[in-house]
């Protein structure tokens, strides 16, 4: 089993070569190399929506105290 040195160590001989090289180069040297993009890009992920939190209300009967420690 590779150890974390020995992967980082890949990542960098990968890291270097690629330097430089357009973004369709990495691409398709990734490719050659077995490298699927299988995973969705962070730009593609769905957009999910909240519940929007209801309005401050002024109510002069209540009062919050709040001490940071």
């Amino acid at each position: 089993m590779a150890t974390r040195t020995d992967v980082s160590e890949a990542l960098d001989r990968v890291i270097e070569a690629l330097a430089g090289a357009s973004k369709e180069e990495v691409v398709a040297a990734l490719a050659a190399a077995g490298a699927s993009s299988s995973r969705p890009s962070a730009a593609a992920a769905p957009v999910l929506s909240r519940t929007p939190l209801p309005s401050p209300r002024r109510a002069p009967h209540i009062v919050s105290e709040v001490e940071w420690v």
